[in-house]
């Protein structure tokens, strides 16, 4: 019968024609004798459609592409399925596997890799934050964040209530740009490194097309910056990542290709969506955190109120909204704050 050998040692394929011997396999082609003993080969898994694979102890493979072939050559193997391979071609034992496998993919997301990341993440120290932070921001700048078109003054006046809000003392270093998020929505984005970036368009959602930033508008910036020192605070861009980074691996481990992986980390950092969970800590915190300042919350409830208006444009894949919890949970959240002062 027609096959085609490859020698383990070279891409070249070989064609033969293959001789069952009793107790052997004998090879022929142009330059190539070869005689296996029969216990020196190992047949692989068959598929429908697909060649009869030879495996050999030397690292030799042979394909026989004539399905009328894997008969005899089973028969001289004494090739017996395994039973694994006998319950795939029972339906109802394929679809239960697929079902635990689904349930299974579920579960390790959904409860095994958060739970994962919350073990590591102690382990994993600040100054790696602070490397990714720094990375991140530097493959950024100049493609899709560049610095702020606004005026010195109106960015002075965004310096003063981020300086007023800003707590004393925090888990690392803070500190805020104002910078210019090319073709996004209004959005601030936080990076591990503790840096808050203020986009332009945000601080003009806020202002409303007013010349002068009144007290309420003070506010409801100060609660946007006090939501997003949460997140310094909580750790949750690292949290995030490392769940992100956790989920991409063991995906990869599954279906291949580890090379985007590092590559991807600034533009995922960019738009980066945290839990619902740690939405709401963050949310609890700048609660806090604009009380002790003497700052109402309601404010904040009511940029978000402006922000899901239909026909504000937001950002494919999460928006400033998007990844959070209902914005209505979160409008009532603040007003009963300040009701509950």
């Amino acid at each position: 019968m027609q096959a085609t050998y490859f020698d383990g040692r070279s891409a070249r394929a070989h064609a033969v024609e293959l001789d069952i011997r009793p107790g052997a396999l004998a090879l022929a082609g142009d330059a190539l004798l070869k005689t296996y003993a029969l216990a020196q080969a190992r047949m692989a898994e068959p598929f429908a459609h697909s060649p009869c694979v030879l495996d050999f102890d030397d690292g030799g493979r042979l394909e026989v592409a004539d399905p009328a072939a894997r008969p005899a050559l089973e028969q001289a193997l004494g090739y017996r399925p395994t039973r694994v391979q006998r319950w795939q071609h029972r339906w109802p034992v394929a679809l239960l596997s697929l079902v635990l496998l689904a349930a299974s993919l579920f579960a390790a997301v959904k409860w095994g890799i958060p739970a994962l990341g919350e073990r590591l993440l102690p382990r994993i120290p600040a100054s790696i934050d602070q490397q990714i932070g720094d990375r991140s921001l530097a493959a950024a700048s100049g493609k899709v964040l560049f610095p702020s078109r606004l005026s010195d003054q109106r960015i002075a006046e965004v310096d003063a209530v981020f300086q007023r809000i800003l707590p004393a003392t925090t888990r690392i270093p803070v500190h805020m740009r104002v910078m210019e998020f090319r073709n996004q929505p209004p959005n601030a984005l936080t990076l591990p490194n503790g840096t808050i970036i203020m986009t332009d368009a945000m601080v003009v959602k806020i202002m409303n097309g007013q010349t002068s930033m009144d007290a309420h508008m003070q506010a409801e910036l100060a609660g946007v910056f006090a939501h997003e020192i949460g997140h310094v605070q909580g750790r949750h861009s690292m949290r995030a990542l490392l769940r992100y980074s956790l989920t991409t691996i063991a995906s990869m481990s599954l279906f291949g290709d580890f090379s985007s992986l590092a590559g991807a980390v600034p533009a995922l950092l960019l738009h980066l969506d945290f839990s619902r969970d740690m939405e709401r800590e963050a949310d609890r915190y700048a609660i806090a955190r604009l009380h002790e300042a003497g700052l109402p919350s309601a404010p904040l409830a009511d940029l978000f109120e402006a922000m899901s208006k239909p026909g504000v444009r937001r950002n494919e894949g999460g928006g400033y909204l998007d990844s959070h919890p209902a914005t209505t949970e979160r409008i009532a959240l603040f007003r009963q704050a300040d009701a509950k002062k």
